[in-house]
């Protein structure tokens, strides 16, 4: 019977600044997951009270590369911690700490498979060439409210089976980002060519803009098949569609951690859900009386103290749309009889109705690539 080995592919530790990591997959081994453990302590405590950036945020492009230019995943920090939340059901593991030589550490798994377990997709870097995994990030060592590249430290696990009987992979799921840019007016229509010849299993959008919700971004979002033959998804309400995926895939959409009140300032919360349901604040390690006030109907996400700062505060926040991302997901079923075949099509294209000028937008999407 095979099994499954969590196994240490290697550690590196003080990583320099505003650089790309390079690493040398294994040349054998069939692998679900290679999971990417990153830690970093904060260069300063916070002073300022509208920027927030947590560690994810840092990491531009995690990229796994076949013989230095087959793309199998090239997606932000951000949008692979969305990817992660969609795959798992819950936010990857997480600390996140704003005072100086705090520890930040978050967890992203590069999944080629539905799961740690699937038997049907996966990595088989036998059949690969050379594959190398890049890590690009911009710690910004140095500037207040953000990084010591000194303390930062990344660790490699992969996910492999092991042992007689092994799965044999048909497949793989590739990963990328295929648009950033920024919108040009309000009722704009920005179309997004989506590569066809395989099968689908979700296009992501992403609103990039610190104010803005995924809705604030793009009132309508279409997925049109050969120039208007037919679109199989229309949505109309952002919101209520990254409301209803929670219900509908058995979502958990709770994080938090510890922040840094500076005087009386409203400080901004790190920005993981487009759309905010629920906010919980109490003082850490503060010996006096403190009343903590939250505002949270709209985004960004803010707490203050009423009478005093310099202190630290837990928080917990509940909402949807992580890392301000809404999926078109093609993958309820596990057997992936409901995936969008796009092998026969001529063209597909998300067609995004811009809500507003100058705001980022992002779009990525998650394929099958057959060995």
């Amino acid at each position: 019977m095979p099994y499954m080995q969590r196994v240490r592919l290697t550690s590196d530790a003080d990583l320099d600044d505003n650089a790309t990591w390079r690493y040398k997959l294994p040349a054998i081994g069939k692998y679900t997951c290679i999971e990417m453990r990153i830690q970093c302590n904060r260069y300063a405590t916070r002073t300022l009270n509208t920027v927030v950036y947590p560690l994810e945020s840092c990491i531009s492009k995690i990229e796994v590369l076949e013989a230095g230019q087959r793309v199998l995943l090239s997606l932000t920090g951000q949008q692979l911690d969305a990817m992660n939340y969609w795959d798992l059901g819950r936010p990857n593991p997480r600390r996140y700490r704003q005072v100086e030589g705090g520890g930040n550490d978050v967890v992203l798994y590069l999944l080629f498979g539905r799961d740690f377990y699937d038997r049907e997709y996966g990595l088989d870097l036998a059949r690969l060439n050379e594959t190398y995994l890049e890590y690009t990030y911009d710690l910004n060592e140095g500037d207040a409210d953000y990084f010591a590249a000194n303390d930062h430290d990344i660790k490699l696990y992969g996910w492999r089976w092991m042992g007689p009987g092994e799965p044999d992979f048909s497949a793989l799921f590739r990963s990328r980002q295929l648009a950033y840019w920024t919108t040009s007016a309000a009722n704009n229509l920005k179309t997004i060519e989506i590569p066809v010849g395989t099968l689908i299993r979700r296009i992501g959008v992403q609103a990039g803009t610190r104010a803005k919700t995924i809705g604030g971004t793009f009132s309508k979002l279409e997925v049109q098949v050969n120039n208007g033959e037919y679109s199989p998804v229309i949505i109309q309400e952002p919101m209520i569609w990254c409301a209803q995926e929670v219900s509908e895939y058995g979502l958990s959409n709770i994080v938090g951690g510890i922040d840094y009140l500076v005087s009386t300032s409203e400080m901004d919360l790190p920005y993981w859900w487009s759309y905010l349901e629920d906010i919980e604040a109490t003082p850490y390690a503060y010996a006096g009386a403190i009343d903590v006030n939250v505002h949270g109907i709209t985004i960004p996400a803010r707490v203050a103290a009423a009478a005093t700062g310099a202190q630290e505060v837990m928080f917990t926040m509940r909402g949807w749309g992580f890392q301000k991302c809404l999926r078109i997901g093609f993958d309820h079923e596990y057997d992936g009889i409901d995936l969008l075949d796009a092998r026969d099509m001529g063209s597909l294209d998300l067609i995004l109705t811009e809500a507003a000028a100058s705001l980022a937008g992002r779009v990525f999407v998650q394929d099958i690539l057959r060995y």
